[in-house]
């Protein structure tokens, strides 16, 4: 499932990281170049996100964010492991972050100090940033992260009003208005708030369309039924849950009474 979000935040940050990074990175750069994600040398690792940076005034450097929907106990490890290929590659200063967008607690270490090394990476809980910020953008792509901050208090049903509202004013037509409330409402599980996205969309007369999703468009969703276990767990209606996975209901029952026979 943690590979299914992946692809989620790739397709959505594509265009609008740069904006993203000055608004929970604090980075205000004169210049952002997109870099090839794969880095290859002994081993392949893919970047979420990588940016060769000008900022205004200083030396260029790399930008490496990776964005995560679970406390992986091996980060540091992998983001030590980065910061080496990428050094070997670049030869340039090298900025690293982990955005945190889970449920649980964040509880990932961020830091090493031994007697010949000392390294840190940048770790950022997207929850303590104000929902206002993402909701404010013109960017489609980036008001759906709103769903994933801080919701000052309010009731998760009047955030999701909001962001749908905004999100009709910053699509261009069903097509995309379609792709960005799906995305919205998969990124909602990630805060229990699936079934209110999806209410919320029903009664402001959006329609999902699982086909205008460009995650789907080749026909294949590593993790469906991961996505299926969740959406189950949260209450999801089966019926529900075959539409958005479009997995067989057969499969979708089988998977309930899974639930049903381990709670």
């Amino acid at each position: 499932m943690a590979q299914d979000y992946d692809k989620i935040f790739r397709e959505v940050l594509r265009d609008i990281f740069p904006a993203v990074a000055r608004k929970v990175l604090g980075i205000h750069a004169g210049q952002y170049k997109p870099l090839p994600a794969d880095l290859q040398y002994t081993s392949q690792r893919e970047a979420d996100q990588l940016w060769e940076v000008t900022p205004a005034e200083g030396p260029p450097f790399v930008l490496h964010c990776e964005f995560q929907s679970t406390n992986d106990k091996q980060m540091l490890s992998r983001m030590m492991i980065y910061h080496a290929f990428l050094h070997y590659q670049k030869k340039m200063p090298i900025r690293q972050f982990v955005i945190y967008v889970g449920r649980d607690p964040l509880s990932m270490e961020h830091q090493l100090q031994t007697e010949s090394l000392s390294y840190r990476y940048g770790l950022i809980d997207l929850k303590s940033f104000p929902y206002q910020a993402f909701l404010a953008s013109g960017h489609s792509e980036e008001v759906v992260l709103a769903i994933l901050a801080d919701f000052g208090g309010q009731p998760g049903e009047l955030i999701a009003e909001q962001i749908i509202a905004k999100l009709r004013q910053s699509t261009n037509g069903t097509l995309e208005m379609a792709q960005r409330t799906l995305q919205l409402v998969r990124l909602a599980v990630l805060r229990n708030l699936g079934t209110t996205v999806f209410n919320a969309a029903r009664k402001m007369a959006i329609t999902i369309d699982i086909r205008e999703d460009a995650l789907y468009q080749e026909g294949k969703l590593e993790g469906k039924e991961e996505t299926a276990l969740d959406m189950l767990r949260e209450g999801f209606p089966e019926e529900v849950v075959t539409r958005i996975t479009k997995l067989p209901a057969e499969r979708i029952a089988q998977l309930k009474q899974q639930l049903d026979a381990s709670a």
